[in-house]
């Protein structure tokens, strides 16, 4: 059943309306709250529900949410975790690289390491950011000449550093081909993770600038979840 009219919200203002082109939606409800729309008693009422199963259906068809774990997901995750460096006290595991890749809907979709990677990088590069813009922000509030004010000025600069750096590893990711291509290979695997290990220096430079600032020590946790997702690209990059 289609819609092809307005509805008032207001009985008593009828400027005040909205317009429902072909609502296929309005099957889905019941019988007897399509009857009552004729009484404008009950339009109000109605034109909230219609617009409440409008929104639930187009996120519904537009496939909003986290998108489901697929095998290839789990195995991925599975054989970064394994890439840890024997050393690390803090390794990635299999459960965060699931729980991140899931932050965008690509992963479900993909189809080969490398586009697992281009997700990861581009979740990368959105932490990064939104770190960079906390810094900016706590540089703009802080007193010119100051150790800290300086501090800040080049945490900026080193997160610039390692979006570019991303930038550069991104291209040569979504340009790699597998040995099978031939004369028309692009970055051998091994190059990969050899891209994103440039992060470590600015990464590094960034924990300077921020330990022993008691001040900065709220920037810490952006700190953190930038390295672990450094750490995950490093992983996954290395499974190619």
């Amino acid at each position: 059943m289609y819609i092809t009219s307005s509805i008032h919200l207001f009985p008593t203002d009828p400027s005040i309306s909205i317009y429902l082109p072909q609502l296929q939606y309005i099957s889905r409800l019941p019988t007897s709250l399509i009857a009552m729309s004729t009484s404008p008693n009950h339009v109000f009422a109605i034109a909230i529900m219609l617009l409440s199963t409008i929104i639930a259906a187009e996120a519904s068809d537009s496939g909003g949410g986290n998108p489901k774990v697929t095998n290839f997901m789990v195995e991925a995750c599975k054989n970064a975790s394994k890439k840890n460096q024997y050393y690390d006290p803090d390794p990635m595991t299999q459960e965060f690289c699931v729980s991140t890749l899931k932050l965008d809907k690509r992963s479900a979709d993909a189809k080969d390491l490398h586009g697992l990677v281009l997700v990861a990088i581009d979740i990368l590069k959105g932490q990064v950011a939104a770190a960079n813009d906390n810094v900016k922000q706590m540089l703009h509030n802080t007193k010119n000449g100051t150790v800290t004010m300086f501090n800040l000025s080049f945490c900026v600069v080193d997160y610039d550093r390692m979006l570019s750096i991303l930038k550069i590893c991104d291209n040569m990711i979504s340009e790699y081909h597998s040995s099978k291509g031939g004369a028309n290979d692009g970055s051998r695997s091994s190059v990969l993770p050899a891209c994103l290990t440039k992060l470590d220096e600015p990464l590094v430079d960034i924990w300077l600038r921020l330990v022993g600032e008691s001040e900065l020590e709220k920037l810490s946790d952006d700190y953190d979840a930038v390295g672990k997702l450094v750490k995950l690209n490093f992983c996954l990059a290395s499974t190619i």
